[in-house]
């Protein structure tokens, strides 16, 4: 069969699977999809698939670390962060930009989203490995800067936040997402990608409980939104 340039490197060559795989996998799940049908689209025979990936399923296992991006601007900005009114509110704001629109190859953060999406329709396994590995690890630091924003005055009288609430910041902006990812318009929400972005973000500022005096001394939607550009451009 006719294949693409041999010229690649091994990890080109690996990375390009990895990318022909992971809409094949999103389109016909982990079952329905076949190394037939993922050699076909990476342009490379079954046994040169063979030669990257031993069986099907180490190819599946390893589209988990795939389009992760956004992980590592997440570790620059939150790992070293010191619990706080403005930590949350960047937190916040890195996690919706992360889910949606995304941060780092738009292909392959729609495709990780579809994969994503498969697998909550069938075991959900690669969800909950995927959320556990690269959402899971910033609860902790959501709820430790809740808590200083609370002693800050910075929330609400009354209000009480805890993981659930944090992973309700994810969950609508994984639904935000999903509806766009279709290339028709599914929802006509009436402003710009970035505008929507930033009525998220303050949408859900308010909706944990920040006042609203601390969301317009501490959020520079602007400046977040170079701070997550130029971090993305300096991750490998």
């Amino acid at each position: 069969m006719p294949t693409r340039s041999s010229r690649l490197s091994a990890t080109d060559r690996r990375q390009a699977i990895l990318s022909a795989a992971a809409p094949v996998f999103a389109r016909l799940g982990r079952e329905g999809a076949t190394t037939k049908e993922i050699a076909r689209a990476a342009g490379v025979s079954e046994a040169l698939l063979y030669r990257h990936f031993v069986s099907k399923e180490a190819l599946y296992a390893e589209l988990e670390s795939y389009c992760v991006e956004a992980n590592a601007v997440g570790s620059k900005l939150l790992a070293e962060a010191v619990p706080s009114t403005t930590t949350l509110i960047t937190g916040v704001a890195l996690l919706v930009q992360a889910v949606f629109p995304g941060i780092g190859n738009a292909q392959s953060h729609n495709d990780t989203k579809r994969l994503v999406t498969a697998s909550l329709l069938s075991d959900g396994q690669f969800a909950r490995t995927f959320l556990d590995r690269h959402v899971k690890p910033w609860i902790d630091v959501f709820e430790r800067s809740f808590q200083a924003a609370q002693d800050a005055g910075d929330v609400e009288d009354g209000v009480h936040t805890g993981s659930a609430e944090i992973w309700f910041v994810h969950h609508l902006a994984n639904t935000l997402h999903l509806i766009s990812l279709p290339d028709i318009t599914v929802v006509e929400y009436g402003m710009a990608r970035e505008k929507l972005v930033e009525n998220t973000v303050c949408f859900l500022l308010r909706g944990i409980g920040l006042r609203n005096t601390a969301i317009i001394r501490h959020y520079d939607s602007e400046k977040l939104r170079t701070i997550f550009t130029l971090m993305d451009q300096d991750t490998p």
